[in-house]
């Protein structure tokens, strides 16, 4: 009988699990599609089905911290991994691609979660990339390509977020994302 319990047990955590990541893939695909936009969690929440609640939950439960703060994060790394094309582009034509409204608010987020201002990034880059290039065509293929990269930044930034699990098989927080 323990056998068929455990089981059941299982079948049900499986589905459960899986109830769990259909928001989250259109979470995902909605950002890639809409991270430039200016979202609330409202917005979020109706654009992947549930209550801004539900994806709050969801939200804690797999990354350990609210969906706005782990968009605001995505956003900075975009931003870095934007920055380090070496494209030379206007930070606020960066901050505008990753959702920024503001220089402040993007210089702000930017050294909090780096320690390094994005200016300062984009001088360090400057210094040590010496590549003959077509500029102008780099950055077109940029905004051609840009939900492509986008999802490669998403991808790379989950998986970051991979959680270790405990002897019992718990996931343990990593607190390195603030």
């Amino acid at each position: 009988m323990l056998f068929v319990e455990t089981l059941a047990q299982s079948h049900a955590l499986r589905a459960a699990e899986a109830a769990a990541s259909q928001p989250m893939a259109e979470f995902d695909r909605y950002i890639v599609k809409h991270v430039g936009d200016d979202l609330s969690l409202d917005d979020l929440a109706q654009a992947v089905g549930v209550s801004k609640f539900a994806l709050t939950r969801l939200f804690h439960k797999r990354y350990g911290v609210a969906p706005m703060r782990w968009m605001w994060s995505f956003r900075a790394h975009l931003a870095k991994d934007v920055i380090g094309m070496g494209l030379d582009l206007p930070l606020m034509d960066v901050l505008t691609l990753c959702g920024f409204n503001s220089p402040q608010h993007f210089s702000r987020f930017f050294r909090k979660t780096f320690r390094q201002a994005p200016s300062q990034l984009m001088k360090e880059l400057h210094a040590t990339i010496h590549v003959e290039r077509d500029v102008q065509k780099a950055r077109q293929e940029l905004y051609e390509r840009f939900e492509s990269i986008v999802t490669e930044s998403l991808q790379r930034y989950i998986a970051s977020y991979q959680m270790p699990l405990d002897s019992s098989g718990i996931e343990v927080m990593q607190p390195s994302h603030v």
